[in-house]
């Protein structure tokens, strides 16, 4: 029985070595946990600085915390952005033509960062305007606002959200998603990629209405998807889901060894 014990914990040690030789970093980041460098760190429950000056579309300098008085979406984009930026804005214009909210009822706003200090005003409120006709329905332009800042104030901003981002030459690599914060600035949810059901947009707005903190259930998602920083876009990791696939069905077909050598042994 000891033999046989020490053959199945052989077994599993040369597979998952196997496992780590084929599938490469993804593997390793699987069983070692590292964090990936591009991408949202969740600080839910926490409070947005009220220290932080940006600019707004016609160039006055405005504290960004006096600006979340009522629940608020927070996007960070960059205004020349080749990427995932453009199909980002388009969905978010997308779903508030096709949410049956009622602004009167539950007003809200859309604020919207450049976290890239060469974008100036006069850009964001071209942006601006472009996105606002895009809506399929009424809309108050007020409720959509775009800002640029300098790099001491994007940064305190973005480490507050956990927004994680790089250069990448002239360009960036970045994540996609929406930031949920409530009217006393907490931040209660996390919604990731570039498209959005327009449930889970108003679910979002009504959660952050009433301050209530959502764990994020696309984290599974964006466990089985990467970010691709060359093609800008989110693919699916087949990877890292078939090393999970794999290293899940050893440790169960291990226990079931162990179970059925232990059931053999008592029965003797």
């Amino acid at each position: 029985m000891i033999k046989k014990s020490i053959l199945i914990k052989t077994v599993l040690i040369v597979f998952i070595t196997f496992l780590a030789k084929v599938l490469g970093d993804e593997t390793s980041d699987l069983l070692l946990e590292e964090p990936v460098a591009i991408e949202f760190t969740e600080h839910l429950g926490e409070y947005i600085p009220s220290d932080i000056s940006l600019v707004d579309e016609k160039g006055n300098s405005v504290e960004f915390g006096e600006l979340i008085t009522i629940p608020t979406i927070l996007m960070f984009v960059y205004y020349e952005c080749p990427g995932i930026c453009t199909p980002l804005l388009t969905e978010v214009a997308d779903v508030l033509g096709k949410t049956n909210i009622d602004h009167n009822k539950t007003p809200f706003q859309i604020l919207t960062v450049s976290f890239d200090v060469r974008d100036k005003p006069d850009v964001a409120a071209q942006k601006r305007f472009n996105y606002l006709d895009q809506i399929n329905k009424p809309f108050p332009p007020e409720a959509w606002r775009f800002f640029t800042g300098d790099q001491a104030n994007i940064d305190k901003l973005t480490n507050a959200v956990g927004f994680r981002y790089q250069r990448a030459g002239a360009d960036f690599t970045h994540p996609g998603g929406l930031i949920l914060l409530s009217p006393e600035k907490k931040i209660v949810r996390y919604l990731y990629g570039i498209e959005f059901l327009p449930f889970e947009f108003k679910m979002g707005i009504m959660e952050a209405a009433q301050g209530k903190v959502s764990p994020t259930t696309a984290k599974l998602l964006r466990y089985c998807f990467s970010y691709d920083p060359i093609g800008r876009t989110y693919v699916f990791n087949i990877a890292r889901v078939t090393a999970t696939v794999m290293i899940t069905s050893v440790l169960f077909f291990a226990g079931f060894l162990v179970f059925v050598t232990r059931k053999k042994r008592n029965g003797k």
